[in-house]
């Protein structure tokens, strides 16, 4: 539901999305219509009208992004999610919280001591989130050849107010048929499984230069394996900005959260992330921040024939950024960025041996950016990064950027870029096989790093007096050196022995459509994604890309009543599940749709109550994908009280 206003904030004035103000593209500010970067904004009205319980399922509608091998159940990975075309967890889309990369997997859905899930926080703690297609890595560095996802926390409140809520559902999971054609029932034969929900915020600003905001919440589901298995998980926000003088500004943030699967895995994680923002002078600002992220983790148990995977993942990044308006046609950034992995682990494989990699990965950066008008209709965005990295030296990434508008409600946008990926410490240094599944996996110390070029272009027309917007965008990514993992023809302990390796090629190409209608109480979103991808060594399909999908979200409010009603059609292509395509996901669609009722309590202390009733899968669908257990239909009720 990208972009969908409420029909009070349409009542008020239609402009109301096009003024909303984004970040991401350029770290400076622009309203959306404005944003010389092609962007998607998914607003809070977005995510409070979606079905979703984790963050991936709230980008299932956006156009380009591919999220249909991902059941929206905690636990459950989000590692094959893409975005045009190519991985997030493979570090081709980045993902940022507050504007700030995130790593670690587990909980979040990735997979590998570098995987990136896009599900680190619940979703009744994010505000927004801001999608940036086309190359990024002038400004954010590797990860970010495809685009960049940021996903921005709810902020401090300039007053007394809350919110907490429950929730509980009820799920099923679907049958598996195997290789042979016969079939393997959950355990519990289809019987509903249950997830439940809990969350509780309060923020105030007591004094007029200091505010808070603290957030909890409790998730718990079973799985969507052949067996329940209870995954738990506890997170904790807390937010506290200080106005230290007229010119300086300052903010700490701190995110704890303990993940626990029964029987499986043990997590911990917590981030500290201190700032400061200096106004040096008019349109001068000198912005500090920085964090410090932590992930301890135990994954099986001793013995457990997939490996006894246990140790510590450390993040830290430093920052630096300028920001000059020279005058309302030029404004400069500069910036310099020091981030650091650092690894140590260990996995006792099932044959005796034990994996190990204890490893540091540096990289110190400067990055700048000159945004500039030509006249009144063009604008044009050029930047640079200049990335040293501690194991493949320096590389430096330009990218060019234009929008350029027809008419008051016409604009062109353009980018070229270029992102340098270095292989992940797992496809590096890993010193002996590991077991992963049914198979091994080998690392490759002759690994070179990753090189891209993306290209993106789009049209964008409002029309009705912003009531209607369409949006035609064509893109390209052609990745040099890219690391792929592929069966050997060996066997090591009675198992496929598995290498990462280089291929010399490959691309991903598409088209995107997007239109969103909205007029008084009733709003309509469409969008449309061609993909073509090509491992150009072989000529086959890369992994996991469908070439068609398709969304459809129509909403209705009735105001007077309190009422709401929203609906969610997904459609998803056929699409590979190897290198060698020899298995692949039968093209599939799903319906989701929600209800909800509002009340002005206005009693005791008590603002406002919202009930609600959410069904998934509601034609039970297998998502095309019978050979793995997905989950089937579910419900979910839910009640929040602001206050």
């Amino acid at each position: 539901m990208a972009g969908v206003v409420t029909a009070e904030q349409t009542a008020a004035g239609s402009s109301a999305l096009l003024d909303e103000v984004v970040v991401t593209g350029t770290r400076t500010p622009h309203s959306l219509k404005d944003t010389p970067v092609e962007t998607v904004l998914l607003n809070q009205q977005d995510i409070q009208q979606s079905n979703a319980q984790n963050a991936i399922d709230v980008l299932k509608t956006v156009p380009g992004i591919n999220t249909s091998v991902h059941d929206d159940v905690l636990g459950t990975y989000s590692w094959r999610a893409n975005m045009r075309g190519l991985n997030f967890n493979d570090g081709y889309g980045l993902v940022l919280i507050d504007g700030q990369r995130v790593m670690g997997c587990g909980q979040s859905g990735g997979m590998g001591e570098y995987g990136v899930g896009l599900n680190q926080l619940p979703v009744d703690m994010i505000e927004r989130i801001e999608v940036v297609k086309g190359p990024s890595s002038a400004l954010y560095g590797s990860d970010a050849l495809a685009g960049v996802v940021n996903i921005i926390t709810k902020d401090t409140p300039d007053k007394p107010s809350g919110k907490a809520g429950a929730a509980y559902g009820w799920y099923t999971v679907k049958e598996k048929v195997n290789s042979d054609g016969s079939i393997t029932q959950p355990d519990d034969d289809g019987d509903y499984r249950s997830t439940k929900q809990a969350y509780a915020s309060f923020g105030d600003r007591p004094v007029d230069k200091i505010g808070y905001l603290v957030s909890y919440n409790y998730e718990s589901a079973e799985d969507v394996s052949q067996s329940p298995l209870e995954s738990l998980r506890h997170s904790l926000l807390a937010k506290m900005n200080l106005a230290a003088s007229d010119k300086v500004d300052l903010s700490l943030k701190g995110e704890a959260s303990n993940y626990e699967k029964e029987g499986n895995r043990d997590e911990d994680s917590w981030r500290i992330a201190p700032g400061m923002e200096w106004r040096l002078a008019d349109g001068q600002t000198l912005a500090f921040k920085g964090y410090t992220y932590t992930w301890d983790f135990v994954h099986g148990t001793p013995g457990n024939i997939n490996g006894y995977k246990y140790g510590t993942i450390n993040f830290n990044q430093a920052e630096a950024q300028h920001t000059w308006q020279v005058n309302a046609q030029n404004t400069l950034v500069m910036g310099a960025e020091f981030q650091q992995q650092a690894i140590d682990y260990l996995i006792d494989n099932p044959n005796g041996s034990t994996t190990t990699v204890n490893k540091d990965v540096d990289t110190a950066s400067l990055y700048g950016q000159d945004e500039f008008k030509l006249l009144d209709d063009l604008t044009l965005v050029g930047g640079f990064r200049f990335d040293d990295h501690s194991v493949f030296g320096s590389e430096i990434n330009p990218k060019l950027s234009a929008m350029y508008n027809l008419s008051d409600s016409t604009s062109l946008r353009a980018s070229a870029g270029r992102a340098f990926k270095s292989p992940t410490i797992r496809q590096l240094y890993y010193d002996i096989p590991y077991r992963h599944g049914d198979y091994y996996n080998q690392s490759n110390s002759d690994l070179k790093p990753e090189v891209g070029m993306g290209y993106s272009a789009s049209i964008e027309q409002w029309l009705l007096d912003g009531q209607l917007m369409t949006s035609a965008g064509l893109f390209r990514n052609d990745v040099e050196d890219m690391v792929i993992v592929e069966d050997t023809g060996a066997m090591y302990d009675g198992l496929p022995l598995m290498l990462y390796r280089n291929v010399d090629e490959a691309t991903t190409q598409g088209l995107e459509l997007m239109t969103r209608f909205e007029q008084n109480a009733f709003s309509l979103n469409a969008s449309y994604t061609y993909t073509d991808s090509e491992n150009k060594e072989s000529g086959l399909n890369l992994p996991y890309v469908p070439e068609h999908s398709f969304s459809l979200v129509p909403a209705y409010v009735w105001n007077q009543y309190g009422l709401g009603l929203s609906g969610t059609l997904t459609c998803t292509g056929k699409q590979y599940k190897d290198n060698q395509n020899k298995t692949s996901i039968d093209g599939h669609s799903v319906v989701d749709a929600k209800l909800w009722k509002e009340i002005d309590w206005k009693e005791m202390f008590v603002n406002k109550l919202t009930l609600s009733l959410e069904a998934d899968n509601l034609l039970d669908s297998d998502k095309g994908d019978d050979a793995s257990f997905r989950s089937g239909r579910a419900f979910l009720v839910k009640l929040d009280v602001s206050f």
